[in-house]
């Protein structure tokens, strides 16, 4: 797969309100997962083309924390350069390449940072690339239908719920 949508570029940042509508704010902003696993009935299956919702494993910390991290999507995405069942019921899938697969399989071919490179901005991931790739167009069909705003979540702050696990009021440390 490739994944995009964070503008930071680091594979940290998240979309804020204002990218959603005009009169939005800097908040950050998460959206409901939309697969079998989070109680929705999501029939588009991950094959090559395919389209879906990057988010966070929270339960790596602990198993708790499912429902956290099936609703922390926002900007980031990822297009499935082959099948991959594995996903199927555990994350969303929203769209497909219907044109272009071309352009996909040639993004999966350019040039990456090993993760040594890539201390600058603290992403660890071998895939970076050495020239960022972006999208300069693109076009999405709906098929005349209005899907209207995503309703958003308050996202899942999990230094907050760390220290809680500690009995640590995170308002009371020092940021010095």
């Amino acid at each position: 797969m490739i994944q995009g949508g964070d503008k930071q570029g680091t594979g940290q940042g998240s979309a804020t309100l204002k990218d959603l509508k005009d009169d939005g704010s800097d908040e950050t902003y998460s959206i409901k997962g939309e697969f079998i696993a989070n109680g929705v009935d999501n029939k588009l299956k991950f094959e090559e083309g395919v389209i879906g919702m990057a988010r966070n494993d929270y339960t790596s910390y602990s198993s708790s924390l499912a429902e956290e991290s099936y609703n922390s999507g926002s900007s980031q995405f990822f297009i499935m350069t082959k099948d991959n069942a594995s996903l199927n019921g555990y994350y969303t899938s929203f769209g497909k390449v219907i044109e272009g697969m071309d352009v996909i399989h040639n993004i999966e071919n350019v040039e990456v940072k090993a993760a040594d490179d890539s201390e600058e901005t603290g992403n660890t991931e071998v895939s970076t690339p050495v020239n960022p790739v972006k999208i300069t167009s693109i076009r999405v069909e709906t098929n005349g239908t209005d899907y209207g705003l995503p309703t958003t979540l308050e996202p899942f702050d999990y230094m907050t719920w760390l220290y809680s696990q500690y009995g640590i009021d995170p308002n009371s440390l020092s940021t010095n």
